[in-house]
């Protein structure tokens, strides 16, 4: 997703709603207006897609929201979980990027931030037993993250086993997440999900040349989670499981299947984000999808006692 800043210039208003013009800096009826018909036009659930923006609606003459026009980062937040709460899905968000403030762009932030965070490579070890350790914080974008995934899956083409690290991964880009569920399938197979939106449904585009070597199916493989392994490390940790690949350990995942596109852009310089697709499940048992519960692990454990149930499990498998 490649979110696009957009800048308007602060229009004020006269009195509307009790807000006064000399006192704000915008007009938070017309933005949650703006908002609920984002949401009923975009939404990927079209059978809740009007209730919700019904509901968003319900908020446009409300006094403790009024109370925020000076304050876009507040508002934001307030209307970002109150949507979420409304409607269950922890993907939507509002934020505010109209003054290009990078600071109130989390998206941006989390891009600067990239090269610190190693592009989502936290750990790289092998452990006893010759099996392969890695942990993934983030999937920052494919291109940016390419060379230091491809040293991770370089430095462990040779171990007998491989113990994948999602916990509190909150997920990122798709194609990063694409790259390393290709490098763990059988290519030659269909992946376990279409991606569905109110359109249309369409099969998940596939990379057809690795840039590192493939892990491939004949190794044992476990992946770890838990409630803070999110959105697209979930996608990652479902696909193996649907697939029969790899053993989940750990604990439910949060829950956030859906996908977001680009951001819209609203009155006053705030944008939002809705979830516009999901991935649906191509085989006939099981889930459509986790969103909402989570993907279950075959083997609950908590997070202090995981890394070595997974020792024990894969070791079992060699």
């Amino acid at each position: 997703m490649k979110p696009v800043i957009a800048l308007f210039l602060p229009l004020l208003f006269s009195a509307h709603s009790g807000q006064a013009e000399e006192k704000c800096q915008f007009n938070t009826n017309s933005v949650i207006k703006a908002v609920s018909a984002a949401v009923r036009d975009k939404y990927v659930l079209a059978d809740k897609a009007d209730i919700l923006s019904k509901q968003i609606a319900e908020l446009a003459d409300s006094a403790e929201l009024e109370q925020y026009c000076n304050n876009t980062q507040i508002f934001s937040q307030k209307i970002t979980d109150k949507i979420r709460e409304l409607s269950g899905d922890k993907h939507f968000y509002l934020e505010h990027v109209g003054d290009q403030d990078e600071s109130n762009n989390w998206i941006e932030q989390w891009r600067i931030e990239a090269p610190k965070n190693n592009y989502g490579v936290k750990k790289i070890e092998i452990l006893s037993g010759n099996i392969a350790y890695i942990s993934l914080s983030s999937f920052h974008t494919f291109e940016n993250a390419k060379p230091t995934l491809g040293a991770a899956f370089t430095l462990i083409q040779h171990s007998d086993g491989l113990i994948l690290d999602l916990r509190n991964n909150g997920g990122g880009d798709e194609n990063t997440a694409g790259a390393i569920l290709e490098s763990l399938i059988d290519t030659t197979k269909p992946l376990p999900f279409v991606i569905e939106s109110r359109e249309k449904k369409i099969k998940p585009s596939r990379i057809t040349t690795l840039p590192w070597p493939a892990y491939g199916t004949e190794r044992p493989l476990v992946i770890l989670i838990n409630d803070r392994s999110f959105s697209a490390a979930e996608s990652v940790a479902f696909s193996l499981q649907q697939l029969g690949r790899a053993k989940i350990i750990g604990t439910a995942s949060a829950g956030g299947a859906h996908m977001m596109d680009t951001p819209q852009s609203l009155p006053f310089g705030f944008e939002i984000g809705i979830p516009s697709s999901r991935p649906v499940s191509t085989l006939t048992e099981g889930p459509v999808n986790w969103e909402g519960h989570g993907v279950n692990p075959d083997i609950e454990t908590g997070d202090q006692d995981s890394l070595q149930v997974a020792l024990k499990t894969i070791k079992k498998q060699n």
